[in-house]
């Protein structure tokens, strides 16, 4: 089975129905994993950081409050937009732009570079993946860490549900959520069906599944030294029975 939508499924489904179907990773979330992550990179207050794929920037408000200088890119405006709201209310600076991280402009920019929560592997064509780790090693300046945030896919498919129904409250009110999930190659898909008083509406996720062998040699071709790897957020090791494959590292000497 394949997904029938088009490929460029993440131009459609980072909409205001994502941030209900979401609502539980918040704001006390996304600073337990910050303060998890600075414990295992060089982070320190004045750098300037750039989250890729930032979202509602819930995790690049728990690095400003520790005194970092926050840059956000996403393609969604409705994330981007949510993520400008929280800053003005929390006045705090921040740089959002609307970016797709196959084309970033910066260049030895950054103190640090973050992926987190399955921000990698949206794209059809693999060689697009090792794009966007080169140009984490180009925005990085020399000496500079980075931390991207995978799912394990040896626990992903042991552990898959096919499908689950549920109830929430999105931005129309009460709503039912179908989810379908299934392994098509080596992408894991889901089908998210959404039902509510103004109709049902469908969107698609699709990633590409990197196990920690591959991945850790497309870090190493693309300038990225990897220094450590997590199975969780409880800052476990990474085994092949982990929820997570959690990646840390610098920029290699000479990296561009």
């Amino acid at each position: 089975m394949r997904r029938k939508s088009d490929q460029d499924w993440f131009r459609q489904a980072f909409s205001d129905d994502y941030l209900f179907l979401y609502s539980h990773r918040d704001d006390s979330e996304a600073q337990k994993h910050v303060e998890m992550a600075i414990q295992h990179v060089p982070f320190a207050a004045g750098q300037c950081i750039l989250d890729i794929a930032c979202g509602n920037g819930r995790h690049l408000q728990a690095f400003a409050q520790l005194g970092a200088r926050v840059t956000g890119v996403d393609l969604s405006e409705t994330m981007l937009g949510q993520a400008k709201k929280r800053f003005k209310k929390m006045k705090l600076s921040v740089r959002l732009e609307k970016r797709d991280m196959r084309d970033l402009c910066y260049r030895e920019e950054f103190d640090g570079v973050t992926m987190w929560f399955t921000s990698f592997g949206y794209f059809e064509n693999a060689e697009e993946d090792r794009l966007v780790l080169q140009n984490i090693s180009q925005v990085l300046k020399p000496g500079a860490w980075w931390w991207i945030d995978l799912p394990n896919p040896d626990f992903l498919i042991a552990s898959l549900v096919p499908k689950t129904i549920r109830s929430i409250t999105g931005p129309h009110g009460d709503a039912q959520v179908i989810e379908k999930r299934f392994i098509s190659g080596d992408r894991v898909e889901k089908i998210i069906e959404i039902s509510d008083i103004t109709g049902t509406r469908e969107y698609t996720e699709s990633v590409r599944l990197y196990r920690a062998e591959i991945f850790g040699k497309m870090l190493q071709d693309n300038g990225l030294v990897a220094k450590g790897t997590l199975g969780d957020y409880t800052g476990s090791a990474f085994t092949k029975s982990s929820p997570r494959q959690i990646w840390f590292g610098g920029k290699a000497a000479g990296g561009k």
